[in-house]
């Protein structure tokens, strides 16, 4: 069994999904990035800066709740036939933040099924993510995965 890590911000739009009522669309997507920390005695910085390589790209139903929690099952595409389908652990929470003019939110996912690398791999990602008054998406996520 071989473990991997992936980090990667997702950027894109939400919004009412056509037909469903109560349901919201995620479409998003991540290039290829190097994503650095840096800590010291003044602080943290980060930086996410783009490198040579493919996108990957992610598409989810989002069910919500009345008292900001939701729920979420999608798919996360990285190219060359491998990726996978998600469900929601629990459930995710989201509401207001600090900057008026966004919704912030977490949620942790689990592998359902994989295809390519991904073929019966399993695993646990967890999302913290921002929503404009425009359904601007920006999300951050973290993935442990077990493949096969």
């Amino acid at each position: 069994m071989k473990q991997i890590s992936y980090v990667i911000q997702f950027r894109g739009s939400a919004g009412p999904k056509e037909g469903e009522e109560g349901v919201l669309r995620a479409q998003t997507t991540g290039a290829s990035a190097s994503i650095t920390t840096n800590i010291s005695d003044s602080g943290v910085d980060a930086a996410i800066e783009a490198i040579a390589g493919n996108a990957a790209s992610f598409d989810s139903d989002v069910f919500p709740n009345e008292d900001g929690t939701f729920t979420e099952s999608g798919v996360i595409n990285f190219g060359g036939g491998n990726g996978f389908t998600f469900s929601t652990r629990g459930t995710g929470q989201m509401g207001p933040s600090a900057d008026s003019n966004l919704t912030h939110g977490g949620i942790c996912w689990k592998i359902d099924a994989g295809t390519g690398i991904f073929n019966g791999a399993t695993g646990i990602i967890t999302s913290n993510f921002t929503v404009s008054g425009s359904g601007e998406v920006v999300d951050n996520q973290w993935g442990v995965i077990f493949l096969k």
